[in-house]
């Protein structure tokens, strides 16, 4: 194929969803190159522009697929409610950040998330949290994890970093 100043380019467009190399190196290092969900093909990635374009995309598809509310951490990245309403979700918010202590307000996000619709998406950010960059501890991390199996809440990570 001719491009710009009668280059030429070797390869083919890629498919709709991005590079299947770097589609599986990624499922690799977030899940584990031999994990059972990814061999067997039950895990699966997409490339996409930016992460605000994978937001946007994952919106989309969270409307067709599971039309529910997503919940998004108080305070969070201020794109995440433009885009996930654009996209045309019902976005709701769970207790997040504690200024008074500058940390996490654990007891109100617990509360806010065994309160949540059944069924809705909880949008967490896997590290560095975005924009106070409190992160829950790894036991805390298991209590949010009791309380969405509970709820029958429907976790979706945003790993940014």
């Amino acid at each position: 194929m001719k491009i710009a100043n009668n280059h030429t380019l070797d390869k083919e467009y890629l498919p709709i969803d991005g590079d299947q190399t770097f589609n599986k190196g990624a499922r690799g290092v977030l899940f584990g190159f031999d994990h059972p969900d990814v061999t067997s093909g039950r895990v699966t990635t997409c490339q996409t522009l930016s992460g605000t374009g994978a937001l946007r995309i994952i919106g989309e598809f969270l409307v067709k697929h599971r039309p529910s509310p997503i919940y998004v951490s108080n305070p969070t990245w201020g794109n995440h409610k433009a885009v996930f309403t654009r996209a045309g979700m019902d976005v709701r918010t769970y207790r997040y950040f504690d200024k008074k202590t500058k940390g996490l307000d654990f007891e109100g996000l617990i509360e806010d998330l065994q309160n949540a619709t059944p069924g809705s998406t909880i949008l967490l950010h896997t590290c560095a949290h975005n924009p106070t960059g409190v992160d829950p501890t790894l036991d805390q991390w298991k209590r949010i994890y009791e309380v969405i199996k509970t709820n029958n809440l429907f976790p979706f990570f945003d790993t940014a970093y």
